[in-house]
């Protein structure tokens, strides 16, 4: 196996435990959240809020946890092959045929399954303290907006500069390949 190929295969790897370690963690702490959240305000009151924040969050949730058990799934099925071939050393490794599947599983579970997570934690609160005491619900909300859009303007920054990063690299190996194939053609007229 090619260097190259090897740590195409080893980062790839790398990715599904990190999808696998977060989602299950983060669909876990979503599933106690729903549990643990108390509604008995809800039902004494007859406030019109409550019923599309009860809504809103239990969309959230379901989104929150199908995504990362979605991402987990995928993380399962591909990882016990991606290490087989790493043992065995396979030439033909899976990860290249399953790439799209890899990179579904990180997005989901880095990029939109933490950004759910976000606002599940700012609907928790609402939903926790909309009767009790709602300035704690708005100073969630004040808190976890600047930290939503941080992370959305890291997330962003982070993929633009992933994929300048590797344009660069495949433009390099394009020219390696061209200036072989170049030494080869000038090699083989010097021969003629």
């Amino acid at each position: 196996m090619t260097p190259l190929k090897r740590r195409r295969l080893l980062f790839s790897k790398a990715k599904l435990k990190a999808v696998s370690r977060t989602s299950a963690l983060l669909s876990g702490f979503a599933m106690v959240a729903m549990v643990e959240v108390s509604l008995d305000d809800h039902k004494n009151s007859k406030s019109s809020v409550s019923n599309p924040l009860l809504i809103v969050y239990s969309i959230v949730t379901c989104l929150l946890v199908g995504v990362h058990l979605l991402a987990l799934m995928i993380s399962t099925c591909i990882l016990p092959q991606l290490e087989a071939d790493i043992i065995v050393g396979n030439e033909e490794s899976s990860h290249e045929t399953m790439h799209v599947y890899i990179e579904l599983a990180w997005i989901l579970s880095t990029g939109l399954g933490i950004f759910l997570f976000l606002v599940e934690i700012a609907l928790v609160c609402w939903v926790k303290f909309f009767f009790v005491t709602r300035p704690a619900a708005i100073a969630t909300t004040i808190v976890i907006i600047p930290i939503i859009i941080i992370f959305c303007v890291f997330s962003l920054h982070f993929y633009r500069r992933l994929v300048s990063f590797k344009l660069s690299r495949h433009q390099d190996e394009l020219k390696e390949i061209e200036h072989s194939l170049t030494i080869g053609k000038l090699a083989s007229n010097n021969i003629c």
